[in-house]
């Protein structure tokens, strides 16, 4: 028998699942260590790419500069200071990272754990309707 709280329920968990639940159920299919490195590993692959187009570009603009000079140019203090920004850049958005998905890994368990206690619910109703039906059958 349907009840409008069973309705309801069932309602919010379609609803659930069709947005941010179909996130939520595929996050917490690793361990929070495991989501939280794979997003660490994501975050330094992007933010290198983004630190050489940024290089490159500032290495084009000074293009003129760079190729008058480049007998006199001091490329280790260069080079030091790029690998020097760069290693700054990675420790602060590595620091960020881990903060950020380990609270949407928090986050994302939590939501799961109500879908799921709802989900539970739903199935002690049944069952107990399929037990009350099958006993008036008797």
């Amino acid at each position: 028998m349907l009840s409008k709280k069973r309705i309801k329920i069932m309602f919010q968990l379609a609803l659930y699942e069709k947005d941010e639940g179909r996130e939520d159920l595929k996050n917490v299919r690793y361990y929070k260590n495991d989501y939280v490195r794979l997003n660490i590993l994501k975050s330094i692959i992007s933010m290198t790419f983004g630190y050489l187009i940024i290089l490159c570009m500032i290495a084009m603009y000074n293009l003129e500069y760079l190729i008058t000079n480049a007998v006199t140019l001091p490329y280790k203090s260069m080079i030091l200071t790029a690998v020097g920004v760069y290693i700054l850049l990675m420790m602060f958005y590595v620091f960020i990272t881990v903060i950020l998905y380990a609270l949407r890994y928090d986050a994302s368990k939590k939501r799961v754990k109500k879908y799921f206690k709802y989900l539970k619910y739903l199935l002690k109703q049944y069952q107990s309707d399929n037990d009350n039906e099958t006993g008036k059958e008797a």
